[in-house]
């Protein structure tokens, strides 16, 4: 059976905390773009809700970086990345919405 490196787990680890740290800075823009009155109430909670759906995926994402530590196999750290890879996709969503968002000139 194959084994994860170390310092691949080293760094999914800390990768997942910066994913975590990522989808609240998220969530934190809708709310204040909302507060700002630039952004109409649906997008507000379009971005929010990817913003919640990226965090979920990276507490996952976090969950299985730290199960590798005990099973460094090459299973749970596919499960790792799959959750990468939603954090990703919600983020990408989140973007696409920012970007209908007209801001003031």
């Amino acid at each position: 059976m194959h084994e994860v490196s170390k310092q691949t787990i080293e760094a999914a680890q800390k990768h997942a905390q910066k994913s975590i740290e990522h989808s609240k800075e998220v969530q934190e823009l809708g709310k204040s773009l909302q507060t700002n009155g630039q952004i109409e109430p649906e997008q507000k909670e379009r971005i929010e809700a990817y913003g919640e759906t990226m965090h979920e995926h990276a507490q996952k994402f976090q969950e299985s970086a730290h199960r590798l530590t005990e099973d460094p196999s090459t299973d749970i750290y596919a499960e790792a990345v799959e959750e990468c890879i939603k954090v990703n996709q919600a983020h990408i969503e989140a973007i696409k919405e920012f970007q209908k968002i007209e801001l003031p000139a």
